[in-house]
């Protein structure tokens, strides 16, 4: 199999890493020479171009050209993985899906490490939000297998960040925090750590709050001071709004190391105006985002059944945590500096690779759903949302369970749920399977039915149980026990 790699498939930037012969994890430098890749990707001349080379595409064109590319350019599909929008996506004229442009993306980081590290890199742990469910976490995992990876492992971009801050130092005994605020997604991640283990004890995540959300709310800041300021209204054109939201971006990064910043504006069909931002006027702009930061946080703890008070460590990861303004939440909060001694948007590749270096040629060597914290230590992971089935009980009644709750161990099989088989049928009585929030399934978030054909000669009026875990990387598996053969269920998902 060779020598397996981490890789964090971002929403606004994906990394690669490696764990060296020195038995520290390193980042893989791709193709241009950057540690991260843009996530984006065009459809062009019949295959999908990722990454810079895709936007210096867009950039390059001119006038309508530029406007077609601009509108075709893929931007973070990590939110779309697993529930393809309606009407379908496109690029370029090309039909696509979240799963193939994942897999355009995972392909060239894979390729790019396969040529700096000198052999062909087939396999890789990848990182995904703690709060992505079965459906985004197959999808992924999809992804990748179409990209030419196997995957060994799918762990949590929290528990791959605590990987890394831990690695080669024995763990303090306390609980942490892990804020991880990427471009595009958030987890709040409490971790009981030992002297050589860490278990996961709750997580919280926001699915659509990330870096991106900040853009865009200072390019909607930017907007009105602009028509503010050259009594005119911004061109509505993908080149103009392209420029806006680069403007936006680079401003947010300038304000997180300085008080202020001047942007210029300068769309086509429009005015030139120079604007000078304050990075108090940018926090005023954020107030909404960091208040629902600190609510997820506030839940994290109660699931774990833990206060601020209790935190020992606050550990960032992600690119955005490196707002002055988060960082200042989180310690008028917890009443403690943040740790981010870290490359914040290299933590969580680096993590992953850690874990992939514990996998050896022969896989069944690895122990399941145990993952390195430190040379000698373990995180254990947690089940992060409810599981639960709609089955007909042995009373004849059609009843919805809650089978894994959140905190439950992964890879840990649930208590047995007794089931009634009746008639004469070939295949075991169907059983659909939901995913929820809180205590509660939703019909909402349907993942799929259960299938089992019966072993020949099964009686009517057998009984049977079912049972249910998440596996290492978090997606579904159930169990079927027919008098007393254990029998695996095959989940169809949705």
């Amino acid at each position: 199999m060779g020598r397996a790699i981490g890789i964090d498939l971002g929403t606004t930037f994906s990394a690669a890493a490696i764990v060296d012969e020195q038995q520290r994890a390193r980042a893989i430098p791709n193709a241009e020479g950057m540690l991260t890749t843009p996530s984006v990707a065009l459809w062009y001349e019949g295959a999908f171009v990722v990454g810079q080379p895709a936007l210096e595409l867009v950039q390059r064109a001119e006038g309508a050209e530029h406007d077609r590319l601009g509108a075709s350019l893929i931007r973070g599909v990590k939110r779309m993985i697993g529930k393809p929008p309606q009407g379908g996506l496109f690029s370029n004229g090309h039909r696509t899906d979240p799963v193939e442009v994942s897999a355009a993306i995972l392909a060239k980081l894979a390729r790019d490490a396969s040529t700096h590290l000198g052999f062909p890199v087939r396999a890789a742990v990848i990182t995904v939000p703690a709060h992505f469910v079965d459906q985004e976490r197959s999808a992924t995992k999809a992804a990748a297998e179409r990209a030419g990876l196997r995957v060994l492992q799918i762990i949590n971009e929290p528990s791959a960040a605590a990987l890394t801050y831990t690695h080669g130092q024995t763990a303090q005994a306390g609980t942490a925090l892990v804020f991880d605020l990427g471009g595009g997604t958030f987890d709040a991640t409490v971790l009981q750590l030992g002297e050589h283990e860490a278990r996961v004890l709750a997580t919280k995540g926001i699915e659509e709050l990330g870096g991106i959300n900040f853009t865009n709310s200072l390019a909607s800041a930017l907007r009105k001071r602009y028509e503010q300021e050259t009594q005119s209204t911004y061109p509505n054109t993908t080149t103009a709004s392209t420029l806006l939201v680069t403007a936006a971006e680079r401003a947010k990064c300038e304000l997180s190391e300085a008080q202020s910043t001047r942007v210029q504006l300068a769309p086509p069909q429009g005015k030139a105006v120079e604007i000078t931002l304050t990075r108090q006027q940018f926090e005023s702009q954020i107030d909404l985002l960091l208040f629902q930061l600190q609510i997820a946080v506030e839940q994290a703890l109660e699931r774990a059944k833990k206060s601020a008070g209790d935190i020992q460590r606050v550990l960032l990861c992600g690119g955005s945590s490196r707002i002055p303004a988060v960082q200042q939440m989180l310690t008028t909060f917890f009443g403690r500096k943040p740790e981010a001694t870290l490359d914040l948007d290299l933590s969580v590749a680096l993590g992953a690779a850690y874990q992939a270096a514990t996998y050896r040629e022969d896989p069944t060597t690895h122990t399941p759903g145990l993952q390195m914290i430190a040379e000698e230590g373990l995180v254990i992971d947690c089940v992060s949302y409810p599981v639960g089935i709609a089955v007909e009980n042995t009373r004849g009644e059609d009843v919805k369970l809650i089978m894994l709750q959140p905190g439950d161990v992964l890879n840990t099989w649930s208590k047995p749920y007794p089931v009634l088989i009746r008639g004469t049928a070939a295949t075991f009585p169907p059983i659909d399977v939901y995913s929820g929030e809180g205590t509660q399934l939703s019909a909402r978030d349907y993942l799929g039915s259960i299938t089992l054909a019966l072993p020949p000669g099964t009686p009517s009026g057998a009984r049977a149980s079912v049972m249910m875990r998440q596996d290492q990387s978090g997606l579904v598996q159930v169990q079927i026990t027919i008098a007393g053969r254990d029998l695996p269920g095959t989940l169809r998902r949705a």
